[in-house]
């Protein structure tokens, strides 16, 4: 076959390194030094506190009477589909700012800000070996769904699916290059069947930390919506790169739990509409 026939390899998610198992007995500070992950002894720069949920926080592009049901896939595990009512699902692009990200259970690191991550709410007991790896997301990391593929299997396709997580372990998603990191986020309230959805850009050098998210108990009496779950996504990261034709794809690093395990993953199957430009 001539190789004229196909298109060149396209970039989906390459991983570039990644540190060793961070012992947060040893090393308890987190800090943000310039879009890239340090872990500190002792206190260095501004220590600030990672807020507690909000349920009251609402923003992003809404969606009500939403389904949700478990579904096995062919890729061999259980997940939860969405169903938004939608032909077209649409994520509000959202600068990350302090109350933006906390609209979505997260917070906010400028350079320089550290946090101390020794701590049950940050670290429950049982959570997995963390460490931090660094990536370099393709802009069309987000035209793939792992649920319906086969196992080990990268197949494009033509539109850009929901793909969301939940999960008992934390996460700092850093925002390492010249281009802002977009991290795809919602705020699930499954006893009133709701759903917002937003973009987060987040600019050159700072991060977000997440923290372990864990299913709400059912509501007492008949307050549903105050109820929530976070959830988020970062195939979408490159999104700032798609008016760059000579740009493969953008650079972060993420503190995670590897191997990953106890993750609840979320697909809503219609196309997704996000904004290629910073709000």
């Amino acid at each position: 076959m001539d190789t004229n026939d196909v298109f060149d390899d396209v970039l989906f998610i390459r991983e570039l390194s990644k540190t060793g198992v961070i012992d947060f007995n040893k090393t308890p500070y987190l800090r943000n030094h310039h879009g890239r992950a340090a872990f500190d002894e002792e206190r260095r720069g501004n220590l600030i506190e990672v807020l507690p949920e909000d349920a009251t926080l609402d923003l992003g592009q809404k969606y009500a009477n939403i389904r949700a049901w478990p579904e096995h896939v062919p890729a061999g595990y259980e997940i939860t589909e969405f169903d938004f009512g939608a032909k077209e699902v649409r994520y509000a692009p959202l600068a990350a700012t302090h109350d933006s990200v906390r609209a979505f259970g997260m917070t906010l690191l400028r350079p320089g800000d550290c946090v101390h991550m020794d701590d049950e709410a940050l670290i429950p007991s049982g959570c997995g070996p963390l460490v931090c790896a660094t990536y370099q997301y393709g802009k069309w990391a987000g035209h793939w769904s792992p649920y319906r593929s086969l196992p080990h299997t990268r197949r494009l396709i033509t539109f850009n699916p929901t793909d969301l997580e939940y999960h008992d372990f934390p996460h700092v998603f850093f925002s390492m290059d010249d281009v802002p990191l977009v991290i795809s986020v919602a705020r699930w309230r499954p006893y009133a069947n709701e759903i917002a959805l937003a973009d987060l850009w987040v600019a050159p050098g700072d991060a977000i930390i997440l923290p372990p998210k864990r299913f709400p108990t059912p509501p007492e009496g008949g307050d549903t919506w105050h109820k929530v779950i976070d959830l988020h996504g970062n195939r979408n990261s490159a999104l700032a790169t798609w008016h760059d034709k000579n740009r493969p794809g953008v650079m972060t690093q993420t503190l995670l739990v590897d191997p990953a395990n106890g993750i609840h993953y979320h697909e809503e199957i219609a196309p997704t509409f996000h904004s290629t430009s910073a709000p």
